[in-house]
This record gives structure tokens, C-alpha cells and sequence, in this order.
């Protein structure tokens, strides 16, 4: 009995080729076979040839080919070399392993921007907040007092061709002044002249003079100034003088008045 050799893929997709072998053992199933047939034609029967007269040196290469067997030699053949049906296909194998992970694709472009939502709605405004409390009043402060400084002075004798002679003087502390200055001259001689000085310690601040007085006259002098007391107290003069004939000054006032 002929052992069927198993079947693997590489067998199903393997051609049948004959052999030296197999050529004569296919020939002389051939003959085997048809012996009617070749009789029948006038040729070698097979009762003719004796067993193992023909061997494979006897039969040129090539010589048997497929086409000369017959449909039933060919399926004796097939079965002889494992050729049959297919089988059932066997189990499914094990997984494979895993494969290595891909290489990163690129980055796709950047999708268009989305449309701008909807303005939300405006809030509700909020409550008034309540008045502060209004802060206390500052006490007035005291009045300022603008009280003028003043001196007189009676009848005072001018002798002639002397120096000025202070007729009227006031001490002021340091500050600003409005300065008033007032006298009245006399003389005993005809047509002299008469002049007043109004000072600031040293500083003369203003001055009035009279020449060719008539004889016997009295002649009034006012003078007047705006002064900045720098120190303390400062120290305020009228001060006249005759050129001629003896005379006096009477009626002699100052008055300081303190600025802002």
C-alpha cells in the first residue's frame, strides 16, 4: 500500500514531474491496460512483453509525456505522488508580538479661527452707596488786630546852622509800614529856609523843604513813607532844621501803620 506523503503548502503549490521511474511503471500500466487496444491496432500486446523486459534505460528521456497517459493513469499517478483533495484547514496560529510603535506623522495646518461669541449682556449697576458724614467745621480763628503806632511831641527849638534836630521819634518792632509825619515850622528871621527829614533808623525814607519863608511865618510840613522794618525795634525820627534865624518845630506827630 502507498503511503501518502503529508501535505504542507509547499507541496500543493509543487508540479508533478515525472521520473525515469516513473515513465516505466507508467508504461507498463499503460500497456497493462490498453493491450486490447494496441491488439486491436496490430501492435505489442501486453501479454507479449515478459515482466521487467523494460526498464527505464530502455525508454529515452523525454520520450513519455503527460499527454500520452491516459485520464486513468494520470489519476493513479496523482495518487501515487500525494496529489488528493485539499484537507481542512488547520487552527489559527498564536498572535504574533507586537509590532514597534510608528514614527509620528507631522503636525496637520491649524484649523481656521472660530467666529467671535456673542456679546454678554451688560450687568445690573449697583446700589448707591450711602453719604459720608459730613466732617466737623474748624473753629474761626481770632481776628487780627491792626492797631497803628503812633508818638507826638510839643514845641521843639531849631537853632540856627546846627544839625538836624529830632523833632518826634517812635520805636516800631520788624514789620511793614505805611509812615505818617507831620510838624510846624517857625522862624523869628526874614526869607529863610526850612528843611524836614522822615528816617528809618539811618535810612532817610522821605523829605520836604521850604526856602525864602515871609517873616515871622509858621509853615506846615507832612511827610510820608512805606517802610520794611528788618529789626527789632526799628527805630522812626523827624528831624528839621533853620538856615538863618532861630526857629521851632511844634505840633510834631508819627504814625505807623503795620501792613499784611
Amino acid at each position: 500500500m502507498l503511503e501518502r506523503a503529508s501535505r504542507t503548502p509547499e507541496n500543493r503549490r509543487r508540479r508533478w514531474r515525472p521520473t525515469a521511474s516513473s515513465a516505466i511503471a507508467c508504461t507498463a500500466l499503460f500497456i497493462a491496460l490498453g493491450g486490447s487496444a494496441l491488439a486491436a491496432n496490430g501492435l505489442i500486446q501486453a501479454a507479449e512483453i515478459a515482466p521487467g523486459a523494460v526498464t527505464g534505460r530502455a525508454i529515452r528521456h523525454g520520450a513519455v509525456e503527460p499527454r500520452d497517459l491516459s485520464a486513468g493513469t494520470k489519476a493513479l499517478i496523482a495518487g501515487t505522488h500525494g496529489v488528493g483533495a485539499t484537507g481542512n484547514v488547520g487552527p489559527t496560529g498564536p498572535a504574533g508580538f507586537p509590532g514597534t510603535s510608528g514614527v509620528n506623522g507631522a503636525n496637520g495646518p491649524n484649523g481656521a479661527n472660530g467666529s467671535n461669541g456673542v456679546d454678554g449682556t451688560n450687568g445690573v449697576n449697583g446700589s448707591k452707596g450711602e453719604n459720608g458724614t459730613n466732617g466737623t467745621n474748624g473753629t474761626d480763628g481770632t481776628n487780627g488786630t491792626i492797631a497803628p503806632l503812633s508818638a507826638t511831641q510839643g514845641l521843639v527849638a531849631l537853632p540856627t546852622s546846627t544839625s538836624p534836630t529830632t523833632v518826634v521819634q517812635l520805636n516800631v518792632p520788624a514789620g511793614k509800614y505805611v509812615v505818617f509825619a507831620k510838624t510846624e515850622i517857625s522862624q523869628t528871621g526874614a526869607g529863610d529856609s526850612v528843611e524836614c527829614l522822615l528816617k528809618s533808623g539811618a535810612t532817610t525814607v522821605d523829605q520836604a523843604g521850604m526856602k525864602t519863608m515871609p517873616a515871622l511865618a509858621a509853615v506846615p510840613a507832612a511827610l510820608q513813607a512805606v517802610i520794611t522794618a528788618t529789626t527789632s525795634p526799628t527805630q522812626l525820627t523827624l528831624q528839621c532844621t533853620v538856615a538863618v534865624a532861630n526857629g521851632s518845630a511844634n505840633f510834631n506827630s508819627l504814625i505807623a501803620i503795620p501792613t499784611a
